[in-house]
């Protein structure tokens, strides 16, 4: 049987699929993932295990199917790791861009003196333009407002440096590679050590505007440039992946980025939501990066020879692993239980959902979820409501502030992720928002995307013929004109 591998590794679960020709998903595995928690703020992966796992759900797809025509790989962004060069064997757990053990250190290298500096010049640009479609100066508006982030691959490849005893003095000698999750799978599976531009974009020390490793960062933070890897295409040929079946690897790209395209390809203006682990919302901003506002910063969305696209991209920490929170106490027993357990319920309790700190625009690791308005007579379908409520609340947060942020004109959103099979989670954001909330038929738009794109890797096509658009099952349209949200504003402030 003709069919596409395609392989979509998330921070809780492991999925392969079997695409066929026309994009219907024929097979899936899914595997959860197992996640570690050594100490407060620490999350963390065994990468081997992890490993063990990708190559375990791959085989149990070929074992049913047969050679597939090509394989494709996304995998979630922004976790380190780091390996010898000759044998492979990882030198500590995999740090998870969920993992905040690195507050200290980001404030630190955020305070040093030359960012400052940057930080000042930027602002006297950012008062004369809010952007530009020069490169060079939405460049200095976005070093205004740019500081590390403490769950950024930079930040937590620096603290490896300084607590792994002697890994500093094994990278200088050239022993050591470092890795998000997709260098550390591709160098399993093939035996180079490369990443995509999607993926490098999220590290921290990638230059979006200039497409490449950014001598200033690693300078500031000291991190030596032989480590890191090779950047590559998204589409094209990379190799031959001699475990399975001697197959070619025809994609590789972030987890978000294929949603996006899954969404709308290669064209601006398309905006997207994933409601899985947390809610990520991206709008492709066309070939110029925007500069970074509002706690947003410019990633690389797509790149294939000559065509670059960018996006802005806002973060709700915590959305379907905030209703899993509810099923893990007992508050919930399943996603199917929520339409019906909510259906006549009215409810004044506030549930501002910072289970795991808050994201855009925000961003404090340290922020604690709150609920307030709690009585005696409270009863479980209220707080599963207030939660779902405040999810949403804060998509109304984000998409206001790309709104803002890009000044670009948008009234439908495409959904996508296994979150979204609340339909009272997307009704809310389309009455919080006033946009049309459209459905993706298939919730996998990350193993879509990259379905896509490994299709038009093998048979030699451009982003623009690769692209399908996604069947929609559902649209949601807003059903109350006016929604007074002051009250979760003002439980904000107290974050």
């Amino acid at each position: 049987m003709e069919y596409y591998l395609i392989l979509d590794i998330g921070t809780t679960t492991v999925k392969a699929f079997a695409y066929d020709e026309g994009g219907e998903i024929i097979k899936k595995i899914e595997n959860k993932a197992p996640v570690l928690f050594p100490n407060p703020g620490w999350v963390e992966q065994d990468p081997l295990k992890l490993w063990n796992m990708v190559y375990d759900a791959a085989m149990r797809i070929m074992d049913e199917f047969g050679k597939p025509r090509a394989i494709g790989i996304s995998t979630q962004r922004a976790s380190t790791t780091v390996w010898y060069r000759d044998s492979g064997e990882p030198l500590h757990n995999m740090i998870t861009w969920q993992d905040s053990r690195a507050v200290d250190i980001a404030e630190e290298y955020s305070k040093k003196f030359i960012l400052k500096i940057g930080r000042g010049i930027g602002k006297l640009v950012s008062l004369l333009k809010k952007s530009s479609k020069s490169m060079r100066v939405n460049y200095l508006i976005t070093l205004s407002n740019f500081r590390f982030g403490p769950n950024q691959p930079i930040i937590h490849l620096r603290w490896l440096l300084d607590n792994v005893e002697n890994l500093e003095s094994l990278v200088k000698e050239g022993k050591i590679l470092f890795g998000t999750l997709d260098t550390w799978i591709l160098y399993n599976f093939l035996k180079i050590h490369i990443t995509d531009y999607t993926n490098a974009s999220a590290t921290g020390m990638f230059d979006p505007f200039f497409m490449k490793w950014s001598d200033r960062l690693t300078k500031l933070l000291r991190i030596p440039k032989n480590i890191l890897p090779k950047i590559v295409d998204n589409m094209g040929y990379f190799g031959e992946i001699k475990d399975l079946d001697n197959t070619s690897l025809t994609a590789i790209i972030a987890d978000q980025q294929a949603s996006l395209f899954s969404a709308g390809g290669v064209k601006k203006g398309t905006i997207k939501i994933t409601n899985g682990t947390g809610s990520f919302i991206d709008i492709n901003v066309g070939e110029t990066p925007l500069p970074a506002r509002f706690g947003l910063y410019p990633l690389v969305a797509f790149k294939w020879k000559n065509v670059k696209r960018y996006l802005l991209e806002g973060i709700i920490q915590a959305s379907g692993s905030a209703i899993d929170w509810l099923i893990k106490v007992n508050l919930l027993k399943s996603y199917e239980e929520i339409s019906d357990l909510i259906k006549d319920v009215d409810t004044d309790i506030i549930f501002i959902p910072a289970i795991a700190g808050l994201g855009t625009p925000y961003w404090r690791m340290d922020a604690k979820g709150i609920i307030y308005g709690l009585t005696r007579a409270t009863e479980r379908g209220e707080i599963v409501k207030a939660l779902i409520d405040g999810i949403a609340f804060r998509c109304y947060e984000v998409i206001s502030i790309i709104k803002e942020a890009t000044n670009m004109n948008f009234d439908e959103i495409v959904a996508d992720g296994n979150a979204s099979r609340v339909n009272y989670l997307l009704q809310r954001i389309a009455d919080f928002t006033g946009l049309t909330i459209k459905i993706s038929k298939n919730l996998e738009g990350t193993s879509r995307g990259t379905f896509l794109i490994t299709r038009g890797g093998l048979l030699g096509l451009t982003p623009e013929e690769a692209f399908i658009p996604p069947k929609i099952s559902k649209v949601l349209t807003q059903t109350k004109k006016e929604v007074n949200l002051d009250k979760w504003r003002r439980l904000m402030s107290f974050i």
